[in-house]
């Protein structure tokens, strides 16, 4: 499913005859570098509708891009800063999304620190859907 998105995007970044050849090659890039990770996180069987919303908003920041700059922090992943018991998001292009796609492969790896589970629980409950009534009892 990644792949439409991809398609659709190229479209749309090939029909933008405003852009110089070096910020459309820019842009091409790092729009295949994102196909590259959503794919790994499509195979590590990640809900398909967090993955496209991840890759959508990343590359719409994407096409907005002006600078080589602005295209390295789109692509970093959303990772939030740890301080003082808090996380914050430093990066203007974070996507809680991906953040979330994060959150569950540390989780895997290890037990999370309280404050780390607590920002996890955060962000499932706010971006996957359950069915509430099975919780209530």
């Amino acid at each position: 499913m990644i792949d439409q998105e991809y398609s659709r995007y190229v479209t749309e970044l090939l029909m933008d005859q405003e852009q110089t050849e070096e910020v459309l090659s820019r842009r091409f890039d790092a729009i295949q570098k994102l196909r590259e990770r959503m794919v790994l996180y499509e195979e590590e069987g990640f809900l398909l509708e967090l993955v496209e919303t991840v890759f959508r908003k990343k590359a719409d920041f994407i096409l907005k891009a002006r600078t080589k700059a602005e295209i390295e922090n789109i692509l970093k992943p959303s990772v939030p800063r740890y301080s003082c018991g808090r996380f914050n998001v430093d990066n203007k292009y974070h996507v809680e999304e991906e953040e979330l796609i994060l959150w569950s492969k540390t989780s895997l790896k290890a037990p999370l620190i309280p404050d780390g589970y607590k920002r996890y629980r955060e962000l499932f409950e706010k971006y996957v859907q359950t069915d509430r009534a099975d919780s209530v009892a």
